[in-house]
């Protein structure tokens, strides 16, 4: 079989309109070393919050009513209460620390909106390669806990191409994945686009809802709809020395599991190898969304011939012999 290209959807729909738009990447480049400096400074500031929070926690057990041993039962019951309640830090540290660490403090009052405008540009990946090029962001984002939603977008597995290989139907596919958060929401995108016509190297079958696709896309709603199974994602261990995956639950210790970031997908030789079956299992789950404001899309770019998937089991099972019988491309 001829290898087939295909240039990423994303490419192909974002060129002609990228050459009469401004660079907005370079435009957000100012905003993001801003950024940064504001939340090295509110990670400073919480660190002064922590501290205080110890010292008076510290203070509270050396001088504070016991913890135990209560006589009065409305005071035990109060205290309980007010340990049930959830903390409100780094209040009401930050209140007081506000006339004694001014730059710092104001560099809180200025982050909301800050964060604001970098969310509303993250929907772009020239933006988001853009901020990922900002020496420290990211580390900068994920030392202060408000801003988890930005610093997972920086964290989004993208730009990087995919081998996705079917041993039992000796089907395999590379894949540009880009703004996916985790493996349910690839899961549904790669069943999308791995399923189509056999004689072209893909894998027969039923697609998912159109709806369900959407929503994992970014682009539609969520509520109420449900993805179903359509492949077993396996890690690269679970590969045997002849060419197959585990059957049934034996391979369970090599799933990945839907809620996994796709940074825990093995990289071999600069790229993500999935290994995947039909599944175990039916399995559902609740169409949930981690990022709104970023498109997610998985685009194939090749199928690779029979031939070369055998050649790609061969070099790393010693046992693997392959069938003389027909494939059986089905997931």
């Amino acid at each position: 079989m001829a290898i087939e290209l295909f240039e990423p959807r994303s490419k192909r729909t974002g060129r002609e309109d990228s050459l009469s738009q401004p660079d907005l990447a370079f435009a957000a480049r100012p905003l993001f070393l801003r950024s940064g400096e504001t939340l090295r400074r509110v990670a400073k500031l919480l660190g002064e919050c922590r501290a205080m929070q110890h010292r008076a926690t510290r203070h509270a057990r050396a001088w504070g009513v016991p913890a135990l041993f209560y006589a009065d039962r409305a005071a035990e019951a109060e205290r309980l209460a007010k340990r049930a309640e959830p903390a409100a830090f780094p209040e009401p540290f930050l209140s007081r620390l506000a006339s004694s660490l001014p730059d710092l403090h104001s560099a809180w009052d200025r982050l909301p909106d800050l964060l604001d405008d970098a969310l509303s540009l993250c929907g772009s990946i020239d933006v988001r390669r853009m901020a990922r090029a900002v020496p420290g962001l990211r580390d900068a984002a994920n030392a202060v806990p408000q801003t988890a939603e930005f610093a997972g977008i920086l964290g989004l597995i993208e730009e990087e191409v995919w081998l996705v290989i079917h041993p039992a139907a000796r089907a395999g596919f590379r894949v540009v994945v880009e703004g996916v958060a985790d493996i349910d929401q690839l899961h549904v995108l790669l069943a999308e686009q791995l399923t189509g016509d056999p004689s072209r190297g893909f894998l027969a079958g039923r697609r998912p809802d159109s709806e369900v696709v959407e929503a994992c896309q970014e682009t539609g709603r969520i509520e109420g709809l449900t993805a179903t199974s359509r492949f077993q994602f396996y890690r690269t261990e679970a590969l045997q020395s002849d060419g197959t995956l585990p059957a049934g639950y034996d391979g369970s210790p090599h799933w990945y599991w839907g809620r996994e970031s796709l940074g825990a997908v093995t990289q071999q030789h600069g790229e993500r190898i999935l290994l995947i079956s039909d599944p175990v299992f039916p399995l559902s789950w609740d169409v949930t969304r981690r990022y709104s404001r970023v498109r997610a899309e998985a685009d194939v770019v090749e199928v690779l011939s029979t031939v070369e998937v055998e050649c790609w089991l061969r070099a790393r099972c010693p046992q693997y012999r392959p069938s003389i019988l027909p494939i059986a491309r089905a997931a």
